[in-house]
């Protein structure tokens, strides 16, 4: 007889033992950028100074898109196939690479810094973002940093290293915010939160050289800088794509409303908290998977279970978010921020975030396998209809240009099935998509069922929650109670058939 405890194998330990790790670090991250943010809305008090320095941050935030080339990536499949060689050489060759382009991204944003500045009759967003450009250099840095020990399956200090950038940028935008350089707020955002930067950089390089031990110096081969360039330029391309998305749409908001830019920014913290759980998955799932690279099958396995793992969290937060937007806006940033659109953008980005990750995480599984395009081809997909459909509708509707931005990632989740068949190789759709959702389903009864009673809503909120931990635990004590019966009779058989 088979036991209903759930008995975990290595596979599923190791993969919920290194998410909750990431989740744990990216949720703080979330925390620490939201209680930022709110410190940041309250202090200035003020919608179109709060626009202000959201729009300075989105913009930074989407020129570091264009940093690293995919030098990060390729160090993380090389730790994750061949330590030694990572060490010896591709650690050496991946930050002098990311080194290069992170100064020539620097200087092209200091000479776009005028247009910009002029683009948003923002005369202070000239030098603030002269004064950023010197972050790049420094985040070229921490990325290969962070690389190395997310490839060595070190996520615990991954995460740490996470969270020491964050604090070190939340500070610095807190400080630019109380003690502006020369008496201008943007001017002290960009350069506290470089000093930041510095500290982050100089913190992480120390690390890596205590822990990996690295051939700093040495012979640069073109080749070896040729091939790691080839694996990471596809995922590279399709992550800008992705992550190009969020700061352009609020730059195109911004040009017909400072104060919209604000709800959007918020709606994005908010939706944040969605966003980290894929993340986790992705970070874990692309080193988990290249080990067994050269194993289909078992790749499939590990493939299914961390999608599966993921849309049974994933799922529940979703819908919470899709039900409560003003509840939630209204007690993080004030009752002033919960007006107008601002719950329309918060549902909209949920499912934004939600159909982002079937494109994101189902990108790193194939990554994982030596396949990058499918990942760039899929994030082509979700940014068209930002790019090239929202600018021409904002200014008549910036509901409708965040539309774009959903329907995007939807049709961009039904092209990453196309790409699992096309490469061959096919997840077990059922226990990874289908059985997810019923916990979830239970869940949207209860709550629907709350907003109908009134009164007795709140006890139905816990009825739901409590219907989503009790159902997921008793569909994985049934999947592991069969697995273990399916192995207990593969074992007998075998031992059978050596007796005879």
């Amino acid at each position: 007889m088979v036991s209903g405890k759930i008995s975990l194998q290595p596979n599923q330990r190791f993969l919920l033992r290194s998410v909750s790790i990431i989740v744990l670090g990216l949720f703080i991250n979330q925390l620490l950028q939201t209680v930022g943010s709110i410190i940041l809305a309250r202090v200035l008090n003020d919608p179109a100074l709060f626009g202000e320095v959201n729009l300075l941050l989105q913009i930074f935030g989407m020129v570091t898109l264009f940093l690293n080339v995919g030098f990060n990536s390729a160090l993380v499949y090389g730790f994750s196939t061949n330590r030694e060689e990572a060490v010896q050489s591709k650690f050496r060759t991946a930050l002098l690479g990311s080194l290069v382009f992170g100064i020539v991204v620097s200087a092209v944003l200091a000479v776009l810094a005028p247009l910009l500045s002029h683009t948003y009759q923002l005369p202070s967003l000239q030098g603030a973002l002269i004064i950023s450009s010197l972050m790049l250099v420094f985040n070229s840095v921490i990325n290969i940093g962070v690389a190395s020990f997310s490839g060595n399956r070190e996520f615990g200090t991954q995460a740490t290293f996470m969270v020491i950038t964050t604090v070190f940028s939340t500070l610095g935008m807190v400080l630019g915010v109380l003690w502006p350089i020369a008496g201008d707020l943007l001017w002290g955002v960009s350069f506290w939160m470089g000093v930041g930067s510095l500290l982050t950089a100089i913190f992480i390089c120390w690390k890596a050289e205590k822990v990996h031990r690295p051939r700093w110096l040495g012979e640069i081969r073109l080749t070896q800088m040729r091939e790691m360039m080839r694996y990471g330029v596809p995922g590279w391309a399709g992550n800008i794509a992705k992550a190009f998305q969020q700061p352009f749409l609020v730059m195109i908001i911004g040009a017909s409303s400072v104060v919209a830019v604000g709800h959007l920014a918020n709606a994005f913290r908010i939706t944040g908290f969605i966003g980290i759980v894929t993340w986790a998955f992705m970070i874990v799932t692309f080193p988990f998977v290249a080990e067994s690279s050269k194993d289909w099958e078992e790749s499939r396995r590990r493939g299914t279970l961390c999608v599966r793992y993921n849309n049974l969290i994933l799922y529940p937060l979703t819908l919470a978010i899709c039900m409560y937007p003003n509840e939630i806006n209204g007690f993080l940033f004030g009752e002033g921020y919960t007006t107008g659109d601002s719950a329309t953008y918060i549902r909209l980005l949920a499912l934004g975030v939600f159909f982002s990750s079937v494109g994101r995480l189902g990108g790193n599984i194939l990554a994982g396998l030596g396949k990058t395009k499918a990942n760039f081809w899929v994030m082509i997909v979700a940014g068209i209809f930002v790019i090239a459909v929202a600018p021409f509708i904002n200014s008549s509707n910036s509901v409708l240009a965040v539309w774009m931005y959903t329907g995007g990632w939807a049709v961009s989740a039904l092209s990453m099935f196309w790409f699992f068949y096309l490469e061959g190789f096919k997840l077990n759709w059922w226990k990874a998509y289908g059985e997810p959702v019923l916990p979830t389903l239970a869940m949207a009864v209860c709550m629907v069922a709350g907003r109908l009673t009134g009164p007795l809503n709140s006890w139905f909120v816990l009825l739901g929650l409590a219907c989503v931990v009790v159902l997921t635990l008793y569909i994985e004590s049934t999947r592991f109670d069969h697995s273990r019966l399916r192995w207990l009779q593969g074992k007998q058989a075998k031992t059978r058939h050596e007796h005879h």
